[in-house]
């Protein structure tokens, strides 16, 4: 079995501004800097970001809280601050890559608060790696993170993807299951209003050594009393190309509409109230107008006879090639608070997702004067009829955004590349775009824990096409790259049959990044 490369040290300088520039650099470094000991300092923080460039309220609450559970020292974590250094005080692992998580004192509860709708999706991103590692030092049986925020902003995962899609899948590739209870929601757009997740995360636990003996297994989630032994908790080992990505078997869809005849009856008048209906039957028709075209094969249709069908629950759409159901549906309370997702469930386990969030209907039409206060205004004013289609025509658009974009991530066609080649070795991996970069961190840390034997990654596995890669994706394998080496990454550099297509392209990668070292003195 290859052995781990010696664990690196000293100081990582990270330029804010490579490749994505945006805020996920930063999340990951300090996690990854927090479970390595590493120092890091960060400069031109989100430098590739339009408008205001440097910390946001989120950035500012993850790494106070990292820091205070490593007992981290940290500088510049201040609101548009564009440069940030950690500096981690725990000594590593005998021989590990992580920090002695014996070392680190554990709460059962922490609590953040934000002041504005920032994203608790992307703390959670931040925290989440941490508290896996060293989350077994807890009293209880898990860490409880209370957070007030942001539930469903822009640019960023929602509560609902979240909760159906990244930690399902999570789940699926062998992390230890995480609870997320929504209190309230929290919009960044419309009212600004601030919302509430609980997350209750269970940790790595150490494996009994009188069990099957196999590291690859998963590890247990509650060891009974006196099981704990001498095999440390580790990251599992995450493989995406060795998972079956499956057939559709079911499409769930979510849909937040705002409730027009209790908040605008007065603007839109009676019975105004049926645009939640209208998205529904609008995005289901377009949804089995969409799927029609897709290959057949992507799908497995239920096997069931007929009257079967018809006692599914309550909302299935049984007209399409797999049943469509409604997940959610929930009233809003701003005519730009709407949000629709749609998740494929497949018969292997993993879920693919796809949403889009509605910022229409700030722009409102100016109402016409009227001489008496209280005379009422003709049922077919213009401007009336201006807001009221323009709320149903910015619907109409999100849904088709929503519904090309799912179609776009099921499809399993194989298309060309620039020469008008098609793909004939090199695969998608069994998750969406956007799930794909939430868990390259994890396939780090995973290679982190367990060397690579050549006969694992020599087993025929089609390579996956790293032209699927989002900025997001790669942003965060270069910056696991920095904190973790080559060994994060064992698999493209054993360089085996089959694989030389990923070699390559992670040799055109690194040598086409740069990484200057602007730094002032001292830091």
């Amino acid at each position: 079995m290859a052995q781990p490369s010696p664990p690196r040290s000293g100081h990582v300088y990270l330029n804010g501004r490579t490749l994505e520039g945006g805020g996920q650099l930063v999340r990951i470094a300090v996690a990854l800097s927090a479970l390595t000991g590493r120092p890091v300092s960060i400069d031109n923080i989100r430098g590739n970001r339009k408008g205001k460039k440097g910390l946001k309220r989120s950035h500012i609450a993850a790494v106070r809280l990292l820091g205070q559970i490593s007992d981290s020292g940290y500088s510049g974590n201040a609101l548009d601050s564009q440069s940030l250094n950690f500096l981690p005080p725990l000594p590593r692992e005998r021989g590990g890559f992580f920090v002695d998580q014996s070392q680190v004192k554990v709460k059962t509860e922490y609590r953040i608060e934000l002041a504005t709708a920032g994203s608790i999706c992307l703390i959670f991103q931040a925290l989440y790696p941490y508290l896996l590692h060293v989350g077994s030092q807890s009293p209880g049986p898990f860490v409880s993170v209370e957070m007030i925020g942001g539930t469903n902003t822009s640019k960023s995962p929602s509560y609902d993807y979240l909760s159906q899609v990244v930690l399902p899948n999570f789940e699926k590739l062998g992390l230890p299951p995480v609870a997320a209870v929504l209190e309230s929601r929290g919009w960044s757009s419309g009212n600004d209003t601030l919302g509430k997740i609980v997350f209750h995360i269970q940790p790595l636990r150490s494996r009994n050594a009188s069990t099957d003996g196999d590291e690859g297994s998963r590890p247990e989630i509650f060891p009974l009393e006196g099981e704990r032994s001498a095999i440390p908790n580790k990251f599992p080992k995450i493989d995406l190309m060795a998972h079956d990505p499956g057939k559709i078997t079911q499409i769930d869809l979510t849909v937040l509409a705002p409730d027009l005849k209790g908040n605008y009856a007065e603007d839109m008048g009676d019975g105004e109230s049926i645009l939640p209906t209208y998205i529904k039957q609008t995005l289901k028709q377009k949804l089995r107008s969409a799927l029609r075209k897709v290959n057949p094969s992507v799908f497995r249709p239920p096997q069931t006879h007929s009257h079967d069908r018809d006692s599914l629950s309550g909302d299935a759409d049984v007209e399409a090639p797999v049943p469509i159901r409604v997940h959610t549906s929930e009233l809003t309370w701003h005519r730009s608070q709407t949000y629709i997702l749609l998740v494929a469930h497949t018969s292997t386990g993993f879920r693919i997702g796809h949403d889009a969030l509605g910022t229409y209907g700030t722009g409102r039409p100016k109402k016409p004067k009227t001489k008496g206060r209280d005379k009422p205004r003709p049922a077919n004013d213009d401007w009336r009829r201006e807001l009221k289609n323009g709320l149903f025509d910015g619907a109409t658009e999100l849904i088709n955004q929503c519904v090309e974009g799912f179609v776009e991530e099921i499809s399993n066609g194989i298309p060309a590349d620039e020469t008008g080649t098609k793909r004939t070795v090199a695969r998608k991996a069994c998750l969406d775009r956007h799930m794909r970069d939430q868990i390259v961190v994890f396939e780090a840390l995973g290679d982190a824990c367990h060397a690579r034997t050549i006969s694992e990654t020599a087993n025929g596995t089609p390579p996956e096409d790293a032209r699927d890669w989002t900025l997001h994706t790669r942003t965060a394998q270069w910056v696991c790259r920095q904190f973790l080496g080559d060994q994060a990454y064992a698999v493209i550099e054993l360089g085996c049959k089959g694989i030389d297509s990923i070699r390559f392209i992670s040799v055109k990668l690194d040598s086409n990044i740069t990484t200057p070292h602007s730094f002032p003195s001292g830091r």
